[in-house]
């Protein structure tokens, strides 16, 4: 389970944003943000259950906001199948499915 919360943190947290973005790269952190409120709404350590929606959201942006701004490179250089992969896992298992095996 802390292996997939680093990888939420690496993968997702730090889609920031930057003025001089290109339309793509936008567009890649956009779907960083996505994933990063998914990822976050499916871990059960965000301890969201029982909370309202607005409750939710704000905690949801708390966590967000604990994010390193330096991992948005990694999680926009990702992929674009395993954060499709990602983003449509119904929970960390699923997530962890989604990793490729290290080659090496």
């Amino acid at each position: 389970m802390k292996r997939a919360l680093i990888l939420l943190a690496v993968l997702a947290g730090a889609c920031g944003s930057e003025s001089n973005d290109s339309p793509e790269a936008a567009a890649r952190k956009a779907d960083c943000h996505r994933l990063e409120d998914h990822l976050f709404r499916i871990s059960p350590q965000s301890k969201l259950d029982g909370l309202s929606e607005p409750e939710q959201r704000k905690q949801l942006e708390q966590l967000m906001a604990g994010v390193p701004v330096e991992d948005t490179a990694q999680c926009a250089a990702a992929d674009p199948a395993v954060i499709a992969c990602m983003q449509k896992a119904a929970d960390v298992a699923a997530v962890r499915a989604c990793i490729p095996a290290i080659k090496g």
